[in-house]
């Protein structure tokens, strides 16, 4: 696996992490279980505690990926990250409608990206999207801007880069439905 000393506070109870599983037989394990973090771990520490954790384990064949996807709690998530709501979505298309415009349905991802610094690890989490997508930089570094964020994982490089993807994207990865169940989406 890769990043795997992420210490990303939204790493919680609910939360769905996708790993690229890279070697044959690999497992899975789970520690420095924190008490309290904020954004960044800054200090290089924060209350470290013992923990049982209880971890749901699922193989998705076929999806290749360079690095996690996270899915936190939809708290977790940066404002503009937001799932839309049923009303919300209604209120898209109903305004859609009256300038002759199809809306795409998206849905929140984050890309975990990582490096040496915080700028490196924005840039890998941005090409982990490009490739994963199948989008240009300019995409998705607009995608991020308009239906996202950039946030700070843990210093001093790691980061959790949000943007809505479209449905479509989604589900030819086949990961739509878990997006759609955890998020609970009204599509």
């Amino acid at each position: 696996m890769t990043d795997g000393h992420l210490d990303v506070d939204s790493v919680r109870a609910g939360a769905v992490l996708v790993a690229p599983i890279k070697v044959k037989g690999a497992g899975v394990y789970a520690g420095d279980a924190h008490a309290m973090q904020g954004d960044g771990e800054v200090a290089g520490h924060t209350t470290d505690i013992t923990a049982e954790v209880s971890v749901k384990v699922e193989v998705l064949k076929g999806l290749s990926l360079d690095g996690p996807i996270l899915l936190p709690l939809e708290d977790d998530l940066p404002p503009l990250a937001k799932p839309w709501r049923k009303d919300e979505w209604d209120r898209v298309k109903s305004l859609a409608k009256r300038y002759g415009i199809e809306p795409e349905p998206v849905a929140p991802v984050q890309i975990i990206g990582s490096g040496p610094t915080i700028n490196d690890a924005a840039a890998n989490g941005f090409q982990r999207a490009v490739k994963l997508f199948n989008m240009s930089v300019e995409e998705v570094r607009n995608r991020v801007t308009v239906t996202g964020a950039v946030e700070i994982g843990r210093l001093p490089g790691i980061v959790q880069v949000s943007m809505q993807v479209p449905l479509r994207i989604l589900e030819e990865l086949g990961v739509a439905d878990i997006i759609i169940k955890h998020y609970k989406l009204p599509y």
